[in-house]
């Protein structure tokens, strides 16, 4: 049973993610975990409610996004995951904690080699102690 480790950020280029897997590990191969990095922008905000409302407001549509690609890999063993902080640091935190085999991820839409793999996905690639696996757009 391999564990793979898929970070989605909501974008429906990242959730090409889930179609690769799902072409190529039966639901007996695969133990997997979708994981989200809410990194909500809150600069310029003092207001601690009004901090804590875009927080709560992040953190439902995140909610709402795994638990609906969840219901879409019905009959794989799956699990989510939710953390605020920096992407590439968590996914990388998360993929040793763990102990995944696997991460999958999708590259950007940019036109250049090094842009098209995109800054989080290089980073994890960089710092991954486990296989990346970068899916085409």
């Amino acid at each position: 049973m391999q564990k793979i480790l898929i970070p989605i950020d909501g974008s429906d280029r990242s959730q090409k993610s889930l179609d690769f897997v799902l072409s190529k590990f039966s639901k007996d191969m695969a133990n997997i975990t979708l994981m989200s990095v809410n990194d909500v922008s809150l600069t310029n905000l003092t207001n601690p409610m009004i901090i804590d409302i875009k927080i709560r407001e992040s953190q439902e549509k995140i909610d709402y996004m795994l638990k609906s690609l969840k219901n879409k890999l019905s009959g794989y063993e799956v699990t989510t995951y939710s953390v605020f902080g920096d992407a590439g640091q968590e996914i990388i935190k998360k993929s040793i904690e763990d102990n995944f085999d696997l991460i999958v991820m999708t590259k950007s839409t940019k036109k250049n080699f090094i842009d098209s793999i995109g800054s989080v996905t290089l980073y994890v690639v960089k710092k991954s102690k486990c296989t990346v696996v970068i899916v085409p757009e």
